[in-house]
């Protein structure tokens, strides 16, 4: 699969979020987007010799947003987290060769909003606690359910195709 993606430039619908909802992985339903951001403290450096920056303390930082679903485990699960002050494991997956990074995080901030003429929204942002883990993964959850009513098995009178 490497040799296929030599070259490819990847779009956001190449990464996904996965949680870790009693101890099995669970996908957000119906993400619209996330951020993944590392950085460094600086450490100012003056003495007779030199002057400049040194780095200091990393800290990671990810966000994902997307649109409310009804019956998402995630919502509930993330409101529990935050109120019981609980750290949570989130997986940032590539989509291109199921590849992951992993960790603990603190969630800071859990965002429902809920805007009259608009889809009802969730967002998240959460800091690292530790180090980020990398795994590949054999499965990927599936996502938001089809819209009720459809039933493709029962729709094409159970021929497949």
């Amino acid at each position: 699969m490497p040799e296929e993606l030599e070259g490819y430039k990847y779009k956001g619908e190449d990464f996904i979020y996965l949680v870790e909802i009693n101890e099995s992985l669970a996908r957000p339903f119906d993400q619209t987007g996330g951020s993944h951001n590392i950085s460094n403290d600086s450490i100012d450096v003056a003495t007779k010799d030199r002057t400049g920056s040194d780095y200091g303390d990393t800290s990671e930082n990810i966000s994902l947003e997307g649109d409310l679903v009804y019956e998402d485990p995630f919502i509930p699960e993330m409101k529990k987290a935050i109120r019981g002050k609980q750290h949570i494991k989130i997986y940032i997956v590539d989509l291109k060769n199921n590849e992951a990074e992993f960790g603990m995080f603190k969630i800071n901030d859990f965002d429902l909003e809920y805007a009259h003429g608009d889809f009802a929204t969730y967002s998240l942002d959460a800091d690292l606690f530790g180090d980020m883990c990398n795994t590949e993964l054999t499965e990927i959850p599936e996502g938001a359910p089809a819209l009720g009513g459809i039933d493709c098995e029962e729709d094409n009178g159970g021929v497949e195709g």
